[in-house]
């Protein structure tokens, strides 16, 4: 933790009631099982557990005291009605106490692979901080801002949302110098109602950022125009595929399956900006980039030179080598109507292979569930899909979009289980690149984990 806070600091920033001695403490836990020698434990209650039964255990693993909202015989503890707001309101402290940069990022689709994008090219010069995993929550976002360190120099903050006013928690809690928000698509539509019901939690973190900000935005997004109304006096960086007026301009972008080239255009000065990754997500996602590094101050040049290898997120377009040396394709990591059309976009540069996607369900489409799902199929049979398995109920919709666009070379495997999948897929060799793309809820790693070596 940045800054040691005695407990009656605690007391007061969280508005709780300390009861017992005083004491100084170095960090703060959530988990019970931690080495807690030092520490506070912050009880935290949930649908299926309640920290606050810990308590006890919690002293008798060396904590120095324990933050609760019930009852407990143990001291010393601070007493408070809400601890995962007061667990929040300790994180506010800490951040407020850096001094340096803190960039918050969120999107329906890439704010991942930003965050870990960006925080690889900040560490070359300096060290950074950033969310692990998916700490993106409530939970996640506090424990990441108690993570600040005296050495730290940055910090690179994703928040993601699973119900309306969640970013706007999160927003509030990271107070952001720099945010990046990638875009608003359909997901998490059955919590949000609509496009613009996600575009309005997004746009959370720019309302909740400090006043003198840099926002970084997609000017090709259909929401941008509505961001651009929450800016106030926070500063603009925009990039765009489109607009020639955007801070960040891309033309006359060149793919093949090893990469892609592309030029952006910076202050009316041409750059070339080579990746050796394919997929125009990735060339949005380098220009997000690119502009939170020009917001905390970095030269043009010097943050081209150093986007040339995206960072590989696990299970996000990752090349896997497998038994019977197809190509196998792993985008399980999650899935929203938009990342699975750009991992088609992938998928179609492989002119040489027949091409085979394997879809699992989206999950939390809503009542657009049905739409979407044969919007997809049609996307895959326009893009050139050459083979379309789809797994269970709710994604053999999209073989119904599929099979009513397809050419007589195309063909359609809608399979009731994974198994029934494999049986094809185990059969495909080298001149076969497979994709596997699916909702977390759809576990289509289980497909990629029976093919891969």
């Amino acid at each position: 933790m940045l800054i040691n806070l005695t407990l009656s600091d605690i007391a007061t920033i969280v508005g709780g009631r300390l009861i017992g001695d005083d004491a100084v403490v170095s960090e703060v836990s959530t988990d019970s099982r931690d080495d807690l020698c030092g520490k506070l434990f912050v009880a935290l209650v949930g649908e299926r557990f309640n920290g606050n039964e810990f308590a006890s255990l919690a002293i008798a693993q060396g904590a120095t005291a324990v933050l609760v909202s019930e009852e407990v015989d143990v001291k010393p503890r601070i007493q408070v009605a809400d601890t995962a707001q007061a667990y929040r309101a300790i994180a506010k402290h800490i951040r407020r106490a850096f001094q340096h940069p803190v960039v918050a990022i969120t999107g329906s689709n890439g704010k991942t692979s930003v965050k870990d994008w960006l925080s690889q090219a900040l560490s070359t010069d300096a060290v950074t901080l950033k969310t692990q995993s998916n700490l993106n929550n409530q939970i996640g976002v506090p424990k990441t801002l108690l993570g600040l360190a005296a050495d730290h120099q940055y910090a690179v903050i994703e928040a993601g949302t699973s119900f309306p006013g969640e970013i706007e928690i999160l927003g509030s809690t990271i107070e952001a110098d720099v945010v990046v928000l990638t875009n608003a698509s359909g997901s998490h539509l059955q919590g949000f109602g609509s496009i613009q019901g996600i575009a309005v939690e997004k746009g959370k973190l720019i309302e909740t950022a400090r006043p003198n900000a840099s926002v970084v935005l997609n000017a090709d997004d259909p929401s941008y125009s509505y961001w651009l109304r929450l800016l106030a006096e926070r500063s603009l960086l925009s990039f765009s595929f489109h607009d020639h007026e955007a801070t960040l301009f891309a033309k006359d972008m060149q793919e093949t399956v090893g990469g892609s080239q592309t030029t952006l255009i910076y202050q009316d000065e041409s750059f070339q900006l080579k990746l050796d990754r394919p997929g125009k997500h990735h060339v949005a996602n380098a220009m997000a980039v690119a502009l939170a590094m020009v917001a905390l101050g970095f030269e043009f040049e010097r943050i081209i030179n150093s986007l040339k290898h995206p960072e590989q997120v696990p299970g996000r377009m990752e090349l896997v080598p497998t038994k019977s040396e197809a190509v196998v394709i792993n985008d399980c990591y999650n899935a929203s109507p938009k990342s699975v059309e750009a991992a088609i976009d992938v998928l179609s540069l492989y002119k040489q292979h027949t091409k085979w996607m394997v879809l699992g369900a989206l999950g939390e489409l809503g009542d657009q569930e049905i739409a979407i799902h044969e919007a997809l199929g049609k996307y895959a049979a326009k893009a050139g899909v050459d083979r379309l398995v789809t797994i269970g109920p709710v994604a053999k919709f999209a073989a119904e979009g599929f099979s009513n666009n397809i050419k007589s070379e195309q063909q359609l495997y809608a399979c009731h289980s994974k198994n029934e999948a494999l049986e094809l897929l185990s059969t495909l060799d080298a001149e076969h690149v497979i994709l596997v793309k699916g909702s977390r809820s759809a576990k289509m790693e289980d497909i990629v984990n029976a093919l891969k070596i």
